[in-house]
């Protein structure tokens, strides 16, 4: 007689998923971001075309008592983004489900360990080296500021532009700018349009979409852009602030991640009053045949 050997994730079941956002909202004050991402979980859980995008695991159900997770997101059949996230700044059970899941699969697919903390940092780059996988490492900063200020937002337009809820047709205007795009990416990005929503400032004379904001995978503020031809004309906060505004009347708090080069991103969202609390990784690697 054989067995079958039972891996060391195992899946949160959906009706234990607010325990763990409860969890992390009262452990975790410095990693907002993750209340918002168990929330947002919930939410698609409810949902028929994407309740089986996002899985969250646990090594050896720990979430009850150190708050491990290693959450998988696939959109796209090319594409994976990987969520992790532990209250153990050692990060033992973190690593040992990592090292011994056969869940998570590498294999011709483009993985992004997607956001990972500063305290967690290490113990990813730990066991990308150990796996020998190239990958890259963008390191960016999370700038956050309070429900509170965020409700405070006022949104006036300039005449000539409107502002409105994105279609996920906007997905394929997205992508053309987006410097992380990939094969697929148009679909993904559409995707998360149709799942999260965000906003776009459109010219009234052509209804050309010229800046606009995306509620990613935290629920989030991502993907922000400005068509070249109308920078510098205060459209990107316009944007920002009305997505903040969302997120704050949902009760969670909004966040988004800036490169730590890009200085007028940073100068923006300084402006309107968020904040630095930490540095995050985006680690990539892409093992498909043709990339």
């Amino acid at each position: 007689m054989t067995f079958e050997h039972e891996d060391i994730l195992s899946e949160i079941p959906d009706d234990q998923l607010p325990q763990l956002a409860n969890l992390y909202e009262e452990k975790a004050p410095w990693a907002p971001y993750m209340v918002s991402f168990i929330h947002m979980a919930m939410k698609w859980k409810k949902s028929g075309k994407y309740r089986n995008a996002l899985k969250i695991f646990s090594p050896n159900n720990s979430w009850k008592t150190d708050g491990t997770i290693i959450a998988r997101l696939i959109l796209v059949n090319v594409n994976q983004d990987i969520t992790v996230f532990t209250l153990d700044d050692q990060c033992t059970n973190l690593y040992q489900g990592l090292t011994e899941t056969s869940l998570l699969n590498y294999n011709n697919i483009r993985t992004i360990f997607y956001g990972v903390h500063e305290r967690h940092a290490h113990v990813i780059l730990k066991y990308l080296q150990e796996k020998k996988i190239k990958f890259v490492n963008i390191p960016c900063y999370f700038y956050c500021t309070s429900p509170e200020q965020a409700k405070k937002f006022t949104i006036e337009c300039p005449s000539d532009v409107y502002l409105k809820k994105l279609e996920p047709s906007a997905g394929q205007q997205v992508d053309t700018i987006w410097p992380h795009r990939f094969l697929g990416s148009d679909q993904y990005l559409s995707n998360f349009i149709e799942a999260n929503g965000g906003y776009g400032l459109f010219l009234k004379s052509t209804n050309e979409m010229v800046a606009w904001v995306l509620k990613h995978a935290w629920g989030h503020l991502a993907m922000l852009q400005t068509e070249e031809a109308h920078k510098r004309k205060g459209y990107a906060s316009l944007v920002t602030k009305a997505l903040s505004k969302e997120i704050a009347e949902e009760g969670h708090w909004p966040l988004g991640t800036i490169l730590l080069e890009n200085k007028n991103s940073i100068s923006m969202f300084e402006k309107l009053g968020f904040s630095s609390i930490g540095v995050c990784n985006f680690f990539g690697m892409d093992t498909r045949d043709n990339k």
